[in-house]
């Protein structure tokens, strides 16, 4: 059986949008769906009646119920489970994430103390996950309604082959068109060193298209910062595709700058893909 595409449903106004891109996803690759509530609310350790419990595991069922008949509804030929747990939300996403297609989540985007914001469980995942992630924002319209155009962007990182694989397949899927974005945040001193930037976008991108030959491809060089560059291209792609830049720290893996600008501003879904 295909690895599921994985999503997280916690009954706020975001989920059904996770749940119809979810549900879309998992079409578009012929695999199954996974919808999973984790909370350790509902792990019985004595600090509610059994009555509270109870009520509370019948309320998140019921959430749960009308999360799959939902992605039923908008894809009836994908086969969807449901899973109620009693454990941390991001802990249980990112095991889920070693065995999965596809893990999705949705952000209200409510500012936070560090003023980031995208949620703190879906930043965990997305800096963590072991298999691609897709964010979505609450204002993003329905998959059906967007347009056939995947963004990605491309920098000069090792092991990047796989997120640019990754977009191109995502088109491929959706018979879309690619744009793939090098931006660097600086000025063209000189007209050779625009057609140095266009020479390493090139090469990045060499190979790909003899993989893809539905899928066409735009190259565009930007003097923009990355962050401004991918955001500006969220607005008129289905998706915006990057790499996980991922720094250590003291709390475990962190996101780097440009991700972490994407999640918080894009109008558009936006995948994060790990290169490892």
């Amino acid at each position: 059986m295909n690895a599921p595409v994985i999503a997280g449903v916690d009954g706020s106004s975001a989920s059904p949008r996770c749940v119809a891109w979810a549900a879309a996803e998992a079409h578009l690759r012929h695999c199954p769906l996974e919808l999973v509530h984790a909370s350790t609310l509902l792990h019985r350790d004595g600090s509610l009646s059994d009555d509270a419990y109870e009520q509370m595991e019948t309320d998140r069922t019921r959430m749960l119920d009308d999360a799959e008949a939902y992605a039923r509804m908008l894809r009836p030929d994908v086969e969807v489970r449901a899973r109620l747990l009693d454990e941390e939300a991001g802990r249980t996403l990112l095991a889920e994430s070693g065995n999965a297609e596809l893990v999705v989540v949705g952000t209200r985007r409510v500012a936070g103390a560090d003023g980031r914001l995208f949620g703190s469980v879906g930043r965990e995942v997305a800096a963590r996950a072991r298999c691609p992630v897709l964010a979505i924002p609450a204002s993003a319209p329905e998959p059906a309604a967007m347009p056939a155009e995947v963004a990605v962007g491309v920098q000069e990182r090792h092991g990047e082959s796989r997120t640019i694989g990754w977009a191109f397949e995502e088109a491929s899927l959706r018979g879309a068109h690619l744009t793939a974005i090098h931006a660097f945040g600086a000025e063209f001193g000189a007209a050779r060193q625009k057609v140095g930037q266009d020479t390493l976008l090139s090469e990045a991108l060499a190979g790909w298209s003899p993989r893809y030959p539905d899928v066409q491809v735009t190259r565009t060089v930007s003097d923009q910062h990355p962050a401004q560059a991918l955001v500006a291209a969220s607005d008129g792609a289905a998706m915006v595709v990057v790499g996980a830049t991922r720094r250590g720290g003291g709390n475990g893996p962190a996101l780097g700058k440009v991700d972490q600008a994407l999640l918080d501003h894009a109008l558009s879904p936006v995948a994060i893909v790990p290169e490892i």
